[in-house]
């Protein structure tokens, strides 16, 4: 990491770095982490011990951590400059808020061609699924049932919410039926904030989860719906009377990555009616389509074929 002061730390197989930094030296500043097979991630924190603790229980491999002290005021200023320095230097990132995408060939590329790509990502009408094209696997599918089930029983799972997920997916996923599972994913009852803020459900582009349904664990009845959009985009397009911003209630249970636009709603309405908006639907296919150059799915295992085909079957 560029400029002074830097703290340098191994940290493999460390699952709390607290004693490495302590509290009177300054916690607020810009890091970098290392993975084991070299890739890099720098993110900004006013506390770097607790956000090491969430990585860490994303990603396992972390084997070393750069930190910077910066002022709060300066920190996403510090943090876009050291993304675009790794990026120029040619330094391979996780991340995705701030970087400009692979620039090179992506994987994408083979299955859909860039051209392709752009033509979609300028338009805003809904694809045409093709459900029998879909490949299904059968491990998976029996896997993911139980949850479907439970899921489809659930009362709050209402036909309407059930359309707006196959809105959503029509209108900001490319070529659905081909994209599945290797690019996205759509998992039913997941896990996160089990304890706080469960999910109903959750449709996930690469590593984010760019639509999600949940609830305050103690309000089970008063479901939130979360958009999540490319920021620059959103702001730089939109030009209604929609306000787009993170209520602090929000983030009190979900913090938002830098770059990413949280649109939340508190009804399906709501959160149907934005979606007939081009100026939304196209900084959600920024964000969804820079998510998919990044690289495949991670949370495949969790996919739910059979919830898939619901909510497209519409």
């Amino acid at each position: 990491m560029d400029g002074t002061e830097v703290d340098r730390l191994t940290v493999d197989g460390l699952s709390s770095i607290a004693h490495l930094l302590p509290r009177s030296r300054g916690r607020c500043g810009v890091y970098e982490l290392t993975f084991a097979d070299g890739e890099r991630y720098v993110g900004q924190a006013v506390d770097v011990v607790a956000r090491f603790g969430t990585h860490r229980r994303t990603w396992t491999d972390i084997v070393g951590i750069a930190f910077r002290r910066v002022p709060r005021d300066r920190l996403d200023e510090v943090e876009r400059d050291q993304i675009h320095r790794r990026e120029s230097a040619g330094v391979r990132l996780r991340n995705v808020a701030h970087t400009t995408g692979r620039l090179g060939a992506s994987d994408l590329d083979l299955l859909l061609p860039p051209s392709d790509q752009r033509r979609w990502l300028t338009a805003h009408e809904p694809c045409q699924v093709r459900l029998a094209e879909r490949t299904v696997d059968p491990v998976l599918r029996r896997r993911a049932r139980h949850r479907f089930d439970r899921l489809r029983a659930d009362a709050r799972f209402t036909d309407e919410l059930a359309r707006l997920v196959g809105a959503y997916l029509r209108l900001t996923i490319p070529v659905p039926e081909r994209t599945e599972l290797e690019y996205w994913t759509v998992t039913a009852l997941p896990g996160t904030n089990a304890a706080t803020f469960p999910r109903l459900l959750t449709v996930s582009v690469h590593s984010l989860e760019t639509l999600f349904v949940c609830h305050d664990r103690r309000r089970p009845q008063d479901l939130h719906i979360r958009l999540n959009v490319d920021e620059t985009v959103a702001r730089s397009q939109l030009r209604t009377r929609l306000r787009l911003r993170s209520t602090r209630a929000a983030r009190a249970h979900y913090r938002v990555r830098p770059g990413v636009l949280a649109l939340r709603f508190g009804s399906v309405a709501g959160a149907y009616d934005a979606l007939t908006r081009p100026q939304i639907v196209k900084a959600a296919r920024r964000l969804n389509l820079d998510l998919m150059r990044k690289g495949a799915a991670l949370n495949w295992k969790t996919h739910s074929p059979d919830l898939v085909r619901h909510v497209l079957s519409d």
